[in-house]
């Protein structure tokens, strides 16, 4: 089967991910293992597109000593929660800009786990031909859900099957800065509105500083592949409250969630894990 390299500039930044996911699934101590990173790798291998991925994971490995390492140490810790919130019982995961993560493959998840997949037509497709390329045994049920989450993705994400009377675990991650501050508004309003009692929310988001000159070198690597962030935020553990969730938030090098790894400062960013005890607000 021949793969299609997403020609959106969000879908290049999945590829970039992927890569990244793969560079640590190589060491001898990895903090994860992503075997669909590496079989996308591979059946890609000839596309020009991830060689210009590959040149800017080369240029901003040598500006900045400890960059990719943050991607390593952002997926364990959302590895973590979310293992940590099916633990507790629920059953039901929402991952929102999936991209071509590979959780769905890699984690060890319960027995009834049904995951849901949500992103644009393009890289939905894109996802379903790699994992029938790849082999892989899905670890839950899977299902991609096509749908743009600046529109109407309640009722595409509904439509399979999901169910809101069911505590949920949402995973946001790799897209708030690339939504404007109201669509990462309503992003957060909406999922608030589908989520029982219970539910988890696992979400980054970029630090302010880095729309500022501090984080003009990496934007500019992100703009090459034609994506753009266009929002950021410090205030996420009052954001949320906001919205109900009570939420621990963590800076992206913060070694109490770095396995004792060194994480560079930049890109500077917050991960969050969130619990919504009382229901929709």
């Amino acid at each position: 089967m021949e793969l299609k390299t997403p020609s959106l500039g969000v879908g290049r930044t999945a590829l970039f991910t992927a890569w990244m996911r793969q560079l640590e699934s190589e060491r001898p101590d990895a903090l994860f293992g992503d075997p669909l990173a590496a079989v996308m790798l591979s059946a890609l291998a000839e596309d020009p597109v991830l060689a210009e991925v590959t040149e800017m994971i080369k240029q901003t490995h040598d500006s900045a000593a400890g960059f990719p390492t943050y991607f390593a140490v952002r997926t364990r810790f959302l590895d973590d929660e979310i293992l940590d919130a099916l633990g507790s019982g629920i059953r039901q995961v929402v991952t929102l800009a999936a991209g071509v993560d590979g959780r769905t493959v890699r984690l060890g998840l319960p027995p009834g786990t049904r995951w849901f997949e949500v992103d644009l037509p393009e890289m939905t497709q894109f996802k379903n031909a790699l994992l029938a390329h790849s082999g892989l045994a899905l670890a839950c049920e899977r299902r991609g859900v096509a749908a743009d989450l600046r529109e109407d993705w309640q009722a595409s994400l509904r439509a399979a099957g999901f169910d809101p009377q069911q505590p949920t675990v949402w995973l946001v991650e790799g897209l708030l800065m690339y939504l404007t501050r109201a669509a990462g508004e309503s992003l957060v309003a909406g999922l608030t509105e589908l989520s029982a009692p219970g539910s988890r929310l696992m979400l980054e988001h970029l630090k302010a500083a880095m729309l500022e000159e501090e984080g003009r070198f990496v934007r500019e690597r992100v703009e090459e592949q034609g994506a753009e962030w266009v929002s950021a935020r410090d205030d996420l553990e009052e954001w949320l409250g906001g919205h109900g969730w009570q939420a621990r938030v963590y800076a992206g090098d913060d070694p109490h969630i770095g396995h004792g790894r060194p994480v560079a400062p930049l890109p500077a960013c917050w991960l969050a894990a969130a619990a919504l005890p009382n229901g929709r607000l």
